[in-house]
């Protein structure tokens, strides 16, 4: 009796409990792949959170330049009467004549809110968050058996350097057109033409260049066979928009001043059909020049963390071709186009993510080319589960993302962790100086000031950059009243540069207060009374 009871209680359950019942690992993974959503929406949430502290630690430290007000106060001048109007740029007087941002007018409810460079910040970084969303339904799609690489892919995105990096650089409206693409290429394998209209025109009023990525968008819609309303129809439209837009409309609210931004291309050309004549003229010295070292760094900067596997869909790549071939081309002088610290990425990065997914899809069902020249390989992994094979690799990407943030530098998320969020006493005693003079400017009153304390400035109808630089004339400190300088920075050089105004007898010193100072207009400039 005793014998029969042990050997029913010892073998059997043994067997049944290794092959049948589920144990504690598979009921945690299809828990884990049950909260998928919520987790994506945890992730998002604390993205949202970390991302958007670290941006107005940056602000408040005075450690933003004078570039988020090419944004904001062409909103600022909305709201008060003065439709996108802007006064930074010597060439317009309008947003428009930069660049065709017709997006503003989305964002312009939102600023009303409430008018600060801060709101800004908070909305992108929003925008940015929602690309995870994006990335989560697209692969999704792609691996339909899973909810947790999906959830990794999200995770990747959000923890990915280059796009980090964009959304920590100032004001960046790249980053919306960014997320937009992700959900209009969504809308396309899903058949959502409204949607997918919706997302590409949001997209293109981000900024121009965004149009040559819809054309391309469309282009693949053309090569994959799709419907004329997901091909051929944004294809044109987008290019179209484009044509209009850099040779037509934003010439017209420059005053016929060509696209300022063909200037960061002028080791080409002063022109476009110059930049053009060069390129056919004397390919072999373009390509020694798009060839170089700084440009390889660039390609992988971009594809380490995902393990290169946008290389293995590269049809998914011509959507990322434009935005490519813009920061490779451009000169010396313009080569942080070709780092992973500003925006220029921004709309490559969506593609990139959109390859490695499908990628992956392919790899994990055995369906890959690749799997011809390792037929073994194909054999061993159809022994694993396919959602086991397609988190793994998401998790080897997902250890070289962190590898990279963590040898990164410089870090703007560390630096922020390591001061526990609190600005350093250093800052905080340049701010109490530089808030002592801003509140003895009239809120009016036509001001030039020096760039890391731009942001800190009511805002105002007129508003120049000092002393100026290649972007910002600095013959435009002539429209204004009053001048705010900082003499420690750029090595000192703005503090001579106000020594020459108060030695040129049209300025006056009202004051100083640790490294900055307040003049006041005491004559006009040369060639002008009153």
């Amino acid at each position: 009796m005793v014998g029969s009871n042990t050997t029913v209680a010892t073998t059997p359950p043994t067997a049944q409990t290794r092959d049948d019942a589920p144990t504690a690992w598979r009921r945690a993974i299809t828990a884990l792949d049950a909260a998928a959503p919520a987790l994506l929406g945890l992730a998002m949430l604390l993205y949202i959170g970390i991302i958007f502290a670290v941006s107005k630690w940056q602000l408040d430290g005075l450690h933003m330049g004078f570039d988020p007000l090419v944004y904001e106060q062409p909103l600022w001048n909305t709201l008060h009467g003065h439709i996108a109007e802007q006064s930074a740029l010597s060439y317009t007087s309008s947003a428009f004549g930069q660049d065709l941002f017709l997006f503003h007018f989305v964002l312009v409810p939102f600023y009303a809110l409430k008018e600060t460079t801060a709101t800004l910040l908070f909305l992108q970084t929003v925008g940015a968050a929602f690309g995870a969303l994006a990335v989560y339904l697209i692969a999704r799609d792609a691996l339909p058996r899973t909810r947790i690489v999906p959830l990794l892919f999200g995770l990747l995105l959000l923890s990915y350097v280059p796009m980090q990096n964009v959304n920590l650089y100032e004001v960046q409206p790249r980053l919306f057109a960014a997320t937009f693409l992700l959900f209009a290429y969504w809308c396309m394998t899903r058949g959502y033409a409204i949607g997918f209209w919706v997302c590409i025109v949001l997209a293109i009023i981000n900024r121009n260049d965004t149009a040559l990525v819809v054309a391309m968008l469309g282009l693949y819609g053309v090569l994959t066979r799709r419907r004329v309303v997901f091909s051929w129809a944004p294809m044109l439209f987008a290019a179209l928009y484009w044509v209009l837009a850099v040779f037509v409309i934003i010439p017209a609210f420059a005053g016929g001043a060509q696209f300022s931004y063909l200037q960061n291309y002028d080791w080409l050309g002063a022109s476009a059909s110059a930049i053009v004549k060069t390129i056919v003229t004397h390919p072999f010295f373009v390509a020694r020049t798009v060839f170089g070292p700084d440009r390889w760094q660039y390609v992988v900067s971009l594809l380490f963390p995902l393990a290169f596997l946008p290389l293995l869909k590269p049809r998914l790549l011509l959507m990322a071709l434009p935005p490519f071939l813009i920061n490779i081309f451009a000169g010396n002088h313009y080569k942080y186009q070709r780092d992973i610290f500003h925006q220029y990425s921004a709309l490559i990065t969506p593609w990139l993510f959109v390859a490695a997914i499908l990628a992956v899809a392919a790899l994990t069902d055995g369906t890959h080319p690749l799997y011809r020249f390792a037929p073994r390989i194909k054999a061993a992994l159809q022994h694993v589960r396919a959602s086991a094979v397609g988190a793994g690799i998401v998790i080897v990407m997902l250890a070289l993302s962190t590898f990279q943030f963590a040898y990164t530098k410089p870090d703007k998320v560390a630096s922020w962790a390591e001061n526990g969020g609190q600005i350093s006493q250093a800052d905080a005693n340049r701010i109490a100086s530089a808030d002592l003079l801003i509140a003895m400017i009239p809120k009016d009153a036509p001001l030039s000031v020096t760039s890391l304390a731009a942001t800190r400035v009511p805002l105002r109808r007129y508003l120049y950059e000092f002393p100026g630089n290649e972007f910002y004339d600095a013959t435009l400190i002539d429209r204004a009243e009053y001048v705010l300088g900082d003499r420690r920075r750029d090595g000192n050089t703005e503090g001579a540069a106000l020594d020459r105004l108060k030695a040129n007898g049209q300025w006056q010193l009202v004051k100083r207060q640790g490294d900055f100072e307040l003049l006041h207009r005491i004559a006009p400039p040369p060639g002008r009374t009153g």
